[in-house]
């Protein structure tokens, strides 16, 4: 399992990277090194930010599903869920 902050902090990294070079103000020497650095990340961060929804997800299943008065449809329904974004989970951890 991928440490949440290390993927928070790609996220910050990519924003930041993005902020820097849309206002214009990079010296010219690192120009290409950042540019680089920020295609690389957006070839990730849909991934990273996906990632973190995951947590927040996983934690709404579950209280659905651990609610006793919820209707069973919706019970079973987030239990398939659940599995699903497991699922996802793990393969954005590959990627």
């Amino acid at each position: 399992m991928i440490p949440i902050n290390k993927i928070e902090a790609i996220v910050a990294k990519h924003h930041d990277l993005e902020k820097e070079l849309s206002a214009g103000n990079v010296d010219p020497k690192y120009f290409a090194k950042k540019s680089k650095e920020y295609s690389d990340l957006n070839n990730i961060i849909d991934y990273a930010r996906n990632y973190i929804k995951f947590d927040e997800e996983k934690k709404d299943l579950e209280q659905i599903v651990n609610n006793k008065n919820d209707d069973q449809e919706m019970v079973i329904l987030a239990e398939k869920e659940l599995e699903t974004i497991e699922k996802k989970k793990i393969d954005y951890e590959n990627k």
